[in-house]
Protein backbone atom coordinates (compact mmCIF):
# COMPACT_ATOMS: atom_id res chain seq x y z
CA UNK A 1 0.00 0.00 0.00
CA UNK A 2 1.40 3.60 -0.82
CA UNK A 3 0.17 6.72 0.98
CA UNK A 4 -2.02 8.39 -1.61
CA UNK A 5 -0.62 12.10 -2.91
CA UNK A 6 -1.27 15.18 -1.17
CA UNK A 7 -3.97 16.56 -3.04
CA UNK A 8 -5.63 13.36 -3.33
CA UNK A 9 -5.66 12.92 0.87
CA UNK A 10 -6.72 16.00 1.49
CA UNK A 11 -9.68 15.42 -0.58
CA UNK A 12 -10.56 12.54 0.72
CA UNK A 13 -9.90 13.69 4.31
CA UNK A 14 -12.16 16.42 3.55
CA UNK A 15 -15.13 14.50 3.17
CA UNK A 16 -14.59 12.21 5.85
CA UNK A 17 -14.10 14.74 8.21
CA UNK A 18 -17.23 16.35 6.61
CA UNK A 19 -19.17 13.22 6.54
CA UNK A 20 -18.63 12.44 10.44
CA UNK A 21 -19.70 16.08 11.03
CA UNK A 22 -23.02 15.25 9.46
CA UNK A 23 -23.39 11.67 11.30
CA UNK A 24 -22.96 13.72 14.72
CA UNK A 25 -25.49 17.28 13.41
CA UNK A 26 -28.17 14.35 12.73
CA UNK A 27 -27.26 12.51 16.37
CA UNK A 28 -27.81 15.96 17.90
CA UNK A 29 -30.72 16.49 16.35
CA UNK A 30 -32.41 12.97 16.52
CA UNK A 31 -30.80 13.32 20.35
CA UNK A 32 -32.13 16.53 21.38
CA UNK A 33 -35.62 16.30 20.14
CA UNK A 34 -34.68 19.83 17.80
CA UNK A 35 -36.37 17.63 14.26
CA UNK A 36 -38.66 14.58 14.76
CA UNK A 37 -36.50 11.94 13.27
CA UNK A 38 -39.04 8.97 13.62
CA UNK A 39 -38.72 9.96 17.89
CA UNK A 40 -42.59 9.63 18.02
CA UNK A 41 -43.31 6.27 16.55
CA UNK A 42 -41.70 4.04 19.72
CA UNK A 43 -40.68 1.20 17.34
CA UNK A 44 -38.49 3.65 14.96
CA UNK A 45 -37.17 5.12 17.87
CA UNK A 46 -35.98 2.04 19.55
CA UNK A 47 -34.86 0.90 16.18
CA UNK A 48 -32.46 4.10 15.69
CA UNK A 49 -31.89 4.20 19.56
CA UNK A 50 -29.62 0.51 18.78
CA UNK A 51 -28.20 2.46 15.67
CA UNK A 52 -26.67 5.15 18.31
CA UNK A 53 -23.53 2.96 19.17
CA UNK A 54 -22.84 1.33 15.53
CA UNK A 55 -23.19 5.14 14.27
CA UNK A 56 -21.24 6.20 16.76
CA UNK A 57 -18.20 4.04 16.33
CA UNK A 58 -19.00 5.11 12.54
CA UNK A 59 -18.54 8.73 13.63
CA UNK A 60 -15.03 7.49 14.90
CA UNK A 61 -14.02 5.62 11.55
CA UNK A 62 -14.86 8.52 9.88
CA UNK A 63 -12.82 10.73 11.23
CA UNK A 64 -9.79 9.11 12.38
CA UNK A 65 -9.10 7.58 8.58
CA UNK A 66 -9.97 11.59 7.55
CA UNK A 67 -7.63 12.47 10.12
CA UNK A 68 -5.44 9.89 8.92
CA UNK A 69 -5.51 10.59 5.14
CA UNK A 70 -5.47 14.72 5.98
CA UNK A 71 -1.69 13.48 7.49
CA UNK A 72 -0.57 11.22 5.06
CA UNK A 73 -0.77 8.16 7.29
CA UNK A 74 -0.33 4.72 5.83
CA UNK A 75 -3.87 3.18 7.71
CA UNK A 76 -5.82 6.09 6.14
CA UNK A 77 -6.82 4.45 3.49
CA UNK A 78 -7.75 0.61 5.42
CA UNK A 79 -9.71 2.78 8.10
CA UNK A 80 -11.75 4.29 4.54
CA UNK A 81 -12.63 0.74 3.68
CA UNK A 82 -13.85 0.37 7.06
CA UNK A 83 -15.63 3.03 7.30
CA UNK A 84 -17.42 2.84 3.81
CA UNK A 85 -18.27 -1.22 4.32
CA UNK A 86 -20.08 -0.35 7.71
CA UNK A 87 -21.83 2.47 6.35
CA UNK A 88 -23.24 -0.22 3.44
CA UNK A 89 -24.21 -2.34 6.31
CA UNK A 90 -25.87 0.13 8.02
CA UNK A 91 -27.80 2.10 4.71
CA UNK A 92 -28.93 -1.51 3.69
CA UNK A 93 -30.63 -2.27 7.22
CA UNK A 94 -32.15 1.02 7.37
CA UNK A 95 -33.54 0.29 3.62
CA UNK A 96 -34.65 -3.25 4.83
CA UNK A 97 -36.25 -1.99 8.56
CA UNK A 98 -38.14 0.77 6.83
CA UNK A 99 -39.28 -1.48 3.96
CA UNK A 100 -41.04 -3.88 5.97
CA UNK A 101 -42.37 -0.75 8.27
CA UNK A 102 -43.98 0.44 5.13
CA UNK A 103 -42.36 3.92 5.43
CA UNK A 104 -42.01 4.61 1.44
CA UNK A 105 -45.13 3.32 0.56
CA UNK A 106 -46.73 6.69 1.25
CA UNK A 107 -44.88 9.87 -0.35
CA UNK A 108 -44.77 12.08 3.00
CA UNK A 109 -41.68 14.19 4.30
CA UNK A 110 -40.42 11.46 6.37
CA UNK A 111 -39.97 8.64 3.82
CA UNK A 112 -38.61 11.52 1.15
CA UNK A 113 -35.85 12.21 4.18
CA UNK A 114 -34.97 8.74 4.83
CA UNK A 115 -34.51 8.25 1.23
CA UNK A 116 -32.09 10.75 0.76
CA UNK A 117 -30.07 9.14 3.95
CA UNK A 118 -30.09 5.42 3.44
CA UNK A 119 -29.61 6.17 -0.33
CA UNK A 120 -26.47 9.12 0.89
CA UNK A 121 -25.09 5.78 2.91
CA UNK A 122 -25.11 3.68 0.15
CA UNK A 123 -23.61 6.25 -2.84
CA UNK A 124 -20.95 7.41 -0.44
CA UNK A 125 -20.10 3.91 1.15
CA UNK A 126 -19.43 2.35 -2.53
CA UNK A 127 -17.44 4.75 -3.38
CA UNK A 128 -15.17 5.18 -0.21
CA UNK A 129 -15.16 1.33 -0.75
CA UNK A 130 -14.06 1.56 -3.73
CA UNK A 131 -11.78 4.55 -3.65
CA UNK A 132 -10.28 2.62 -0.45
CA UNK A 133 -9.71 -0.31 -1.64
CA UNK A 134 -7.99 1.26 -4.89
CA UNK A 135 -5.57 3.50 -2.32
CA UNK A 136 -4.55 -0.12 -0.45
CA UNK A 137 -4.04 -1.86 -3.49
CA UNK A 138 -0.94 0.55 -4.44
CA UNK A 139 -3.29 3.05 -6.82
CA UNK A 140 -2.13 6.89 -6.57
CA UNK A 141 -6.45 7.96 -6.47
Amino acid sequence: MRVPDRRTSTLLGAILLAGGVLLLTYWTLYLTGLADLGQSDPVVAGFEAAFLLADTLLGVLLFLSGWMLLRRRRGGPYLMIVAAAMSLYLGLLDLVFYSRRGLFDSASGAAAFELVLIGTCLIAGSYCLRVGWHLWNGGDS
